[in-house]
C-alpha cells in the first residue's frame, strides 16, 4: 500500500514553476513529501525532468545516502508497474550519478570540475580534523608574538583590555569565535572590516546608529507581544470560572507594559530617533524599564475558579515578567551617556581585536595554501568565488559558471534547510 498523503502535503508535491519552502514538525513527513515530489517530477508524462538535472540537498551524508535510496524504491516501484516505459528506465539509470549530496559535496564538486577559473591547484586535498586544529593553534601563536614584538599601541591595549591576568586565552578565544562567525559571511574580510565602523558613533542622533535601530525594534516588536498577553490574560480572569482576583492587577500591569510601549512608538517605525513627546526613546525606555515593577499576586482562593486557568494566567504572566526583564538585562542596564562612555572605553580594543582577526585569517590562508590543503570553510568559499562576482557597488552577480549550472539544474530542493550560513544561502 502507497503512503497517502494529506491535502497540504500533496499540494507542496505538486506544486511548479514557484519557490517553495515547507515549515512543519519533526516527523511529519518532510522527506516523504520531497521524495513523492522528486519521483513526480521525474516521470511526469507531460512535463518529466531527468532526474540528473536536479540537485538535492541534504543536512549529512547520511541523509543523502537514505535519499537516493527511497528515490530508487520509489522509482523501482513505478517501473515495476510500467515496465515498458523507456523514460522510467532512463531515470534509474541516470540515479546513480544524480547531484543527491551534501551542501559541502556539492561545492567540493563545483572546485574539482572549475578549479581553474579561480587559479586553485587541483592537487588540494582536505584538512584533517587534527591536522586543522593544529594549524589554527600555531597560527594563532604567530600572529600574538608578532603582535607583542611590534609593541603596537592599539594591540596592547588590546590585550590588557579583554585578558585576564597574564594568560592570553581569553583574546585567544575572542579571535577564534569572531573568525569562525566571519567565515558564516559571504565575504569575511569585508565583514569584519565592517564591524570595526559598528564602534564609530555618527554625528548626530545616538537612535541613529544601525544597532540601537535593531534593539529599538526589537524591543517594539516584544513590547506589543507583552501587552497582547497581558490583555489575554485579563480575558480569561473575566470569564465566570476565571481567577478574578488576578484581573484587576493584571489590568494595571498591561497599562503599564502599554505606557512603555507608548515610550517607543513613532511616525517612522524604521528611523528609531524620537517618541511622540519629543524625547530620546532610548532615554525614555531606559528611565521606563528602571521603574517597572511587578506587584503579589491576590493569594484569595475560590473553588469556583478553575485550576487550569488559574495557572494559565500565572504563566503568561510569568513570560512576560521574563521578557521584560530579558529586554532591561540586554539593552536598558545603562542609560545612554553610559553606553557612550563603554563605546569610547571599548572602540580602540575592539578594532584591534578585528585586526588580530583579519591577520589570523591571512596568515591562516596562507599557510593552508603553502600546503595545499583545504577545510570546509575554504570549500565553500572558494565555491562561492566560482559562482558570485562583486561588482564595483558591492552588488553580487552569478558568474558564467553559475548560470551555466543554472541552466542546467531544473529544480534545487532541500532537506532540512539551514538558514543559519549566508555562504550556503549565496551559493543556492
Amino acid at each position: 500500500m502507497g503512503i497517502s498523503f494529506t491535502e497540504k502535503q500533496q499540494q507542496v508535491i505538486d506544486a511548479r514553476g514557484c519557490n517553495l519552502l515547507v515549515s512543519a514538525a519533526a516527523g511529519s513527513g518532510k522527506t516523504a513529501v520531497l521524495v513523492e515530489r522528486i519521483v513526480g517530477m521525474v516521470s511526469d508524462r507531460e512535463h518529466p525532468v531527468d532526474i540528473d538535472r536536479l540537485l538535492v540537498v541534504t543536512f549529512t551524508n547520511a541523509a543523502a545516502a537514505e535519499m537516493r535510496e527511497r528515490i530508487s524504491r520509489a522509482l523501482g516501484s513505478r517501473l515495476a508497474a510500467d515496465p515498458e516505459n523507456e523514460h522510467l528506465q532512463r531515470q534509474a539509470a541516470l540515479l546513480h550519478n544524480a547531484r543527491i549530496t551534501t551542501i559541502d559535496s556539492f561545492c567540493l564538486f563545483v572546485l574539482r570540475n572549475q578549479f581553474h577559473t579561480i587559479g586553485l591547484d587541483p592537487g588540494f586535498r582536505i584538512a584533517e580534523e587534527g591536522e586543522g586544529r593544529l594549524i589554527r593553534q600555531e597560527t594563532l601563536e604567530a600572529v600574538l608574538e608578532a603582535g607583542y614584538a611590534a609593541q603596537e599601541e592599539n594591540f596592547l591595549y588590546c590585550m590588557e583590555y579583554f585578558s585576564s591576568g597574564r594568560r592570553d586565552t581569553a583574546v585567544e578565544e575572542l579571535v577564534l569565535k569572531l573568525y569562525d562567525f566571519a567565515m558564516s559571511t559571504p565575504f569575511p574580510e569585508q565583514w569584519l572590516e565592517e564591524r570595526k565602523q559598528d564602534y564609530c558613533l555618527p554625528e548626530g542622533c545616538f537612535e541613529e546608529i544601525p544597532w540601537v535601530q535593531d534593539l529599538l525594534c526589537q524591543t517594539r516588536l516584544v513590547l506589543t507581544g507583552c501587552v497582547e498577553k497581558l490583555a489575554e490574560a485579563v480575558h480569561i480572569c473575566e470569564e465566570p470560572d476565571g481567577p478574578y482576583m488576578y484581573g484587576e492587577l493584571l489590568d494595571r500591569e498591561r497599562e503599564m507594559a502599554e505606557q512603555i510601549l507608548k515610550k517607543c512608538r513613532e511616525e517612522n517605525p524604521g528611523a528609531g530617533k524620537q517618541n511622540e513627546a519629543g524625547e530620546s526613546v532610548y532615554d525614555a525606555l531606559y528611565t521606563a524599564f528602571e521603574t517597572i515593577r511587578f506587584g503579589r499576586l491576590p493569594s484569595k482562593k475560590d473553588e469556583t475558579v478553575s485550576v487550569i486557568k488559574r495557572e494559565a494566567v500565572k504563566g503568561i504572566r510569568a513570560e512576560v515578567k521574563e521578557q521584560l526583564g530579558d529586554l532591561q538585562k540586554k539593552y536598558f542596564f545603562r542609560s545612554r551617556e553610559q553606553v557612550l562612555g563603554q563605546i569610547e572605553i571599548c572602540w580602540k580594543a575592539v578594532g584591534a581585536l578585528v585586526d588580530l582577526t583579519l591577520a589570523f585569517k591571512r596568515m591562516f590562508d596562507a599557510k593552508k595554501r603553502d600546503k595545499n590543503i583545504l577545510d570546509f570553510d575554504d570549500i565553500e568559499h572558494f565555491a562561492l568565488s566560482i559562482l558570485v562576482r562583486q561588482d564595483e557597488g558591492g552588488a553580487c552577480k552569478p558568474t558564467e559558471t553559475a548560470l551555466e549550472y543554472r541552466s542546467h539544474f531544473h529544480e534545487i530542493l532541500i532537506d532540512e534547510y539551514q538558514d543559519s550560513n549566508l555562504v550556503q544561502e549565496y551559493i543556492l
